[in-house]
């Protein structure tokens, strides 16, 4: 049951991909990109997943599992740019100079280089079981708690959303993130709860990657133009 679960969430990974991707193709964001490309490896990580109850344990199960945690070192913390981009299109004023850009993209490539170390050069595959489920999972952790990189890029996207909540009535990026830090939680040994929660997920990013052309920029002009109207009326 669960596997079929998994193969559910990757067809819709799958599908959230390919609506991301035709208007990514459409305006050539940079910040979009960053987007596709992690529900990308969500498609795999859900397949990988699910292969498991058809391969078994071996080696050609550990190959397939290999490129989850690459995908997920490697691209997981360069949401915390996307963020940026979103706060940039909210016309969020912290957001706004270049040093505060250059910021983010080191917090980010600092992440990713925790991550690689953690999961791609000490990755030390063993085979993990939820129910019907057969994956590998890392047993190398340098630090207690929750993977430092995606929780972290989890925060700021919070953090993020919030804000454009606030200055744009786009709540949508908040609760996909959130969901996430909750389920994750909550599926510390239920990968399949965790996974629930990306798919939630990749439904904000591409919501928000498409309202980043449209709703979100226009929101925040709308709400600008609001309040200096009744600066000066005051």
């Amino acid at each position: 049951m669960f596997t079929l679960i998994h193969i559910v969430f990757g067809v819709a990974q799958l599908a959230l991909a390919v609506v991301g991707a035709r208007h990514w193709l459409a305006h050539r964001s940079s910040y979009g990109l960053i987007a596709i490309l992690v529900i990308a490896a969500l498609v795999y990580d859900n397949f990988a997943i699910a292969a498991g109850a058809l391969l078994g344990e071996g080696d050609a199960l550990k190959a397939v599992n290999t490129p989850r945690y690459i995908f997920h070192s490697l691209l997981t913390p360069l949401l915390i740019i996307f963020a940026c981009g979103v706060a940039r299109r909210a016309d969020l004023r912290w957001s706004r100079g270049k040093g505060v850009h250059a910021a983010f993209c080191i917090l980010a490539t600092a992440l990713v280089a925790y991550s690689a170390y953690v999961d791609v050069i000490n990755l030390r595959l063993e085979p993990a079981r939820f129910q019907d489920t057969l994956r590998y999972s890392n047993e190398f952790s340098l630090l207690k708690g929750p993977p430092l990189p995606s929780f972290t890029a989890m925060i700021v996207l919070v953090g993020v959303g919030v804000m454009v909540w606030v200055r744009a009535r786009w709540p949508w990026l908040f609760a996909g993130a959130l969901a996430v830090l909750i389920l994750a939680g909550a599926g510390a040994r239920a990968i399949t709860v965790a996974n629930l929660g990306e798919v939630f997920l990749s439904a904000a990013l591409v919501a928000t990657l498409i309202a980043m052309d449209g709703r979100i920029p226009q929101a925040a002009r709308a709400r600008a133009l609001q309040r200096a109207s009744t600066a000066a009326t005051a």
